[in-house]
């Protein structure tokens, strides 16, 4: 048997895993500064649950891991975090909105694989149920800048709307039952050539004429649409840019509409969105695929429910692959150990030094395979430790340890006594 891992899927050695723990961390601290609570929902589903929201053809069906339980029921692994939290607002019948949620864990995707894209993956998703006005639209943008910020990477939010996208489509005479097909194509404006972009298009029966005019609807800037539809009668166009508008004014107000770049021909191609959809991507271009994405989905869990009662929704996805595609290659060499003991015949006596200093958070290991002392510094060298030492019975003793800088190379004699405090002030 060869052993190898399934194209898609990593094993994150103990350097890289820190990495991606500070990133994870560094999520969630955010995520509850704005005060999203913490979720978490079963990887293994119902088949019939992970599908009802796409239509039959959709391409997300075609990557869903389907398995069978031993009952021959229909299961799926999830490949979003949208849907089990769709699923937990209609079981929870005394739950109150809004309601903020974050959730971290892996999703399953049978799809291509690429740089920042595997088949196994960590969203961090936050969605708020609940609330339907520009205000938190704004939020979650102003909190995926900072929240990128804090991970050191400055981005570029991309957004549109999806009901001006609509009305752009059917301005053209393009019927209602193409809309959603045509607005899948139209996302990959910026993607692909023109020509094969109208390739497309052709095939779904429509003609050169109306396609070059539909592609000219996307050329504009905001206030240009302003202008060109002020006297317009389409309703989706009408409420589409009404609502950037709104956007626009909490963008400029919150100092971030420069790191802001409206991009009509934006979709997220998924079809549950029904209005504002925004996709972050690096400044630098060290990645260039997006980091996260998100947008408003008002209909979703309205049709799950079908009470009567309309759930509107937004939320966004933090990619943690692509962030940490970026940053597993300007961060320094992490140290995983504080300091490394070496005992001589004193194997209790560090053992107990050792729970003093866990205790006061230090993370601390203790050589129990008798090493010789020069390979536990060669050890230490090539692990990145920051502190070494040897301690034997006359250490004991004295009550005075030797404590070797790793990478300075100086050493300091330490009072045991005083050990704790050593650590503390460097």
């Amino acid at each position: 048997m060869k052993l190898m891992n399934l194209k898609g899927t990593f094993d994150f050695l103990p350097k890289e895993q820190v990495l991606r723990n500070e990133i994870i961390n560094k999520l969630r601290i955010n995520f509850e500064k704005y005060g999203y609570l913490p979720l978490e929902t079963p990887i293994l589903n119902y088949y019939d649950l992970l599908t009802y929201k796409y239509d039959r053809d959709a391409e997300i069906l075609s990557e869903i891991y389907k398995l069978k339980d031993q009952g021959d029921r229909n299961l799926g692994l999830r490949y979003d975090l949208t849907v089990p939290f769709c699923k937990v607002i209609g079981l929870t019948k005394d739950l109150r909105l809004p309601f903020r949620r974050y959730e971290i864990g892996k999703v399953f995707r049978n799809g291509p694989v690429k740089l920042g894209r595997t088949r196994e993956f960590y969203q961090c998703d936050i969605d708020v149920v609940g609330i339907d006005n520009r205000l938190i639209e704004a939020e979650q943008i102003l909190m995926a800048i900072n929240t990128y910020k804090d991970l050191g990477i400055d981005i570029i939010v991309k957004y549109n709307n999806r009901k001006l996208m609509t009305g752009l489509i059917t301005e053209v005479g393009i019927p209602e039952f193409k809309v959603p097909m045509v607005i899948g194509i139209i996302d990959k404006l910026e993607k692909i050539k023109e020509e094969e972009l109208i390739k497309e298009l052709e095939k779904l029966n429509i003609s050169r004429d109306v396609i070059l005019r539909l592609l000219a609807n996307f050329e504009y800037d905001y206030n240009a649409y302003q202008e060109r539809f002020k006297d317009t009668d389409n309703l989706n166009i009408q409420e589409g840019l009404s609502e950037l508008g709104e956007l626009n004014t909490y963008l400029k107000d919150l100092n971030i509409l420069d790191k802001c770049s409206f991009t009509p021909s934006l979709a997220r191609g998924l079809t549950i969105y029904t209005g504002v959809v925004f996709e972050f991507y690096d400044l630098e271009g060290r990645i260039k695929s997006a980091l996260g994405a998100g947008g408003r989905y008002n209909k979703i869990i309205t049709d799950f429910m079908n009470n009567g009662t309309s759930y509107p929704a937004i939320g966004l996805s933090f990619g943690l692959e692509p962030i940490y595609a970026i940053l597993k290659d300007s961060e320094n060499e992490k140290t995983l150990i504080d300091i490394y003991l070496v005992p001589l015949d004193t194997n209790i006596e560090c053992l107990k030094l050792a729970t003093k200093l866990r205790e006061a958070g230090l993370k601390v290991l203790i050589e129990m395979n008798k090493k010789k002392v020069g390979k536990c510094f060669e050890y230490a060298e090539h692990e990145n430790i920051n502190y070494i030492s040897v301690i034997g019975s006359l250490e004991m003793e004295s009550g005075i340890i030797k404590v070797k800088n790793m990478q300075t190379k100086e050493e300091s004699e330490v009072k045991l006594s005083e050990i704790v405090d050593f650590f503390k002030k460097d």
